[in-house]
């Protein structure tokens, strides 16, 4: 009988080739689980990495984005310091002087690298120190012979006009030896004015009998105050800035005691003789052609209806002859829209504010300001200790085009001279304008660098304007000084009371500030102004034009 098992080439049995078959699927089927959950673990490993990536470039964004924002503080910190407890002035140093000089060692990779582009500073622009100059001849005590003279004999005590030796008296004048001191004396008096009667001899009817010399004109029918006393008032709130309560403190010490209430409703009085006057100098300013501007906050602490809080606005507005002020809410660009009217013809000196921004047109240009964008990098070389040389050198950049633009407007009587200072100011223009381009371009700047350079590149237009119009100062200086007067109040007294004082304050600091404008003394023009109102019971004179500030002292010479 023939034998039916089946051999393999190995000679296996097919039961154990079953087997062997079966358990070599199995671990196929068990490394291919193994593989595939490792697969899983590497895609989830892939995925929790790639998240932790994400979580890495994060954390290192937001690390690069705090270190910037501590770097910006710690700039604002260093420049409201120096703002708080060093020197305010923003004029260069002397090379003389130590100012602005660092310790030895220090950022010295920074210089080297800023000091290729800085600006050779020319000879001439060393200025000179204040008060006496060594090696000058003094110009001796000032006599003011301007002042009156009250002469007062002084005569030698009787013991020592005798000899001490033989008693013979030194009885023989031989004039006076004169020695003078400047004197002020201030005292509150009463004027009683004796106003002579007569009776009349005649017996006509309808005529009194007594007759009486008139009374003298006063400010107003039954007030007791002179125009002496409230020019006085006037001068010390709104020209010198001194609280009304420590004014009338003043007026105490000498003996007079002036109620509050009653200072405040004659100030309203003569704020209505006050507002034509207002009137005249803000039409007068409005047909300007170059406005200076500027704004800074003031308080008026009275309750409104749709207003929140007590910010209001201090508007300036400054012409060749006029400086005029408003008071308004907003912040807006209505403020100088309204005041401008329609369709306002000329140029703005202003800084870099958007509402000044929104009056561009054809016909009305913005000179921006080069004193706000030197602060720009002051900033810089203060609060970037790594950019410091690189923002001195940009500082004296615009130091020396300062310095170009102040000896082309010397040279104005000169038309060859000046052509020759014009062509070195545009030189030094398109200069600067090369270098931040150039610099725009690199891509490696600091941010903050790269802002300044930006808003310069920004707003070139308007800083280019004054290179054309050499008329049109680099800065907007006068706007900036002529409101140092009102914040020197703002801080001594806070602010108006009511809307109806900020009204009135506005208008005193517009004729105070007009008439120093005009070189016009105060005193003088208050003086003059009261008494003509009193002679006109107490409204304004009818001949207003005489008392313009830009025709007063005309005036006064017409009469001398």
């Amino acid at each position: 009988m023939l034998d039916t098992g089946i051999v393999n080439v190995h000679n296996k049995p097919m039961a154990d080739q079953c087997s062997e078959l079966f358990e070599l699927r199995q671990q196929a089927h068990y490394y291919k689980a193994q593989h595939g959950r490792a697969c899983e673990r590497e895609a989830l490993w892939k995925e929790e990495a790639g998240q932790l990536e994400d979580v890495v470039r994060s954390q290192k964004r937001r690390i690069n984005q705090l270190s910037e924002a501590l770097e910006a503080l710690k700039a604002k910190v260093a420049w409201l310091t120096r703002q708080l407890f060093g020197n305010r002035s923003e004029k260069s140093p002397t090379p003389d002087s130590g100012e602005g000089k660092e310790h030895p060692g220090e950022n010295q990779e920074e210089e080297a690298e800023g000091e290729h582009a800085k600006p050779d500073v020319p000879a001439d622009r060393q200025k000179r120190k204040r008060g006496q100059q060594p090696g000058k001849r003094s110009s001796g005590r000032t006599r003011h012979t301007e002042l009156p003279i009250e002469e007062i004999m002084v005569d030698v005590p009787e013991l020592e006009r005798l000899c001490p030796e033989c008693g013979l008296p030194a009885d023989v004048p031989c004039g006076t030896a004169d020695s003078e001191v400047v004197h002020i004396e201030v005292k509150v008096i009463r004027k009683v004015y004796k106003r002579k009667r007569y009776r009349r001899q005649c017996h006509c009817k309808g005529r009194p009998r007594i007759v009486t010399a008139p009374v003298p004109p006063k400010l107003f029918p039954k007030g007791k105050y002179s125009t002496g006393f409230w020019a006085w008032v006037l001068e010390q709130k709104y020209l010198f800035q001194v609280p009304m309560h420590r004014a009338l403190k003043m007026l105490e010490l000498q003996g007079l005691d002036v109620s509050q209430g009653t200072v405040t409703d004659n100030l309203k009085r003569i704020g209505e003789l006050v507002q034509p006057l207002y009137a005249c100098i803000l039409e007068r300013a409005r047909n300007a052609k170059h406005w200076h501007m500027d704004e800074t906050r003031w308080k008026v602490f009275e309750e409104l209806a749709g207003k929140k809080g007590h910010r209001w606005w201090l508007w300036i507005v400054v012409t060749r002859d006029t400086c005029v002020y408003l008071l308004d809410p907003a912040r807006s660009s209505d403020v100088p829209k309204n005041f401008l009217g329609e369709n306002p013809e000329g140029i703005i000196s202003a800084d870099r504010y958007s509402a000044y921004k929104c009056l561009l047109s054809d016909l009305l240009a913005i000179a921006f300001c080069w004193v706000h964008v030197r602060r720009d990098f002051c900033r810089i070389r203060d609060g970037h200790p790594k950019l410091r040389g690189w923002a001195a050198a940009w500082v004296e950049r615009i130091d020396t085009l300062f310095h170009c633009n102040s000896e082309r407007a010397d040279a104005r009587p000169d038309p060859k001279e000046f052509g020759e200072h014009d062509e070195k100011l545009r030189a030094r223009m398109a200069a600067i304008a090369q270098v931040r381009d150039e610099e725009l371009a690199g891509g490696h700047l600091h941010a903050a660098a790269r802002k300044a350079l930006e808003s310069m590149k920004n707003h070139w237009d308007g800083l280019n304007i004054f290179v054309d119009n050499p008329d049109i100062p680099m800065d907007n200086n006068r706007a900036e000084r002529g409101i140092r007067n009102p914040v020197i109040g703002r801080k001594n007294y806070y602010g108006s009371g009511s809307v109806w004082s900020g009204t009135f304050s506005v208008m005193m600091f517009t004729l105070f500030q007009t008439l120093l404008l005009n070189k016009v003394n105060p005193h003088d023009f208050l003086l003059a102004y009261l008494d003509a109102c009193a002679r006109n019971k107490g409204h304004p004179p009818e001949n207003l034009d005489e008392f313009l500030p830009w025709n007063f002292e005309e005036k006064r010479k017409r009469a001398a």
